[in-house]
């Protein structure tokens, strides 16, 4: 995961044949989450906007599949 503040967006490297992937955003300040599905086929660099997150500290939680193996990465990243 990769944060780039001057571009507002946040972007994941996935393996070219994941079926199934998702991320959830998460407030460290907040219970609220914001989970976006993601879909194969548009290469393995995934590109999300954080232009409407509120400032703070933010966790990103990826999850996606690859066959029947589940995988998971995570990290946190600030909005100034």
């Amino acid at each position: 995961m990769t944060y780039q503040a001057d571009q507002e967006k946040v972007t994941f490297v996935l393996p070219l044949y994941f079926l199934k992937a998702e991320v959830t955003f998460t407030r460290q300040s907040a219970d609220d989450g914001l989970t976006v599905p993601l879909a194969p086929g548009n290469g393995p660099r995934v590109s999300i906007s954080t232009r409407q997150f509120a400032k703070g500290f933010w966790l990103a939680r990826l999850s996606w599949s690859v066959g029947r193996e589940r995988f998971c990465s995570e990290g946190w990243f600030e909005i100034a």
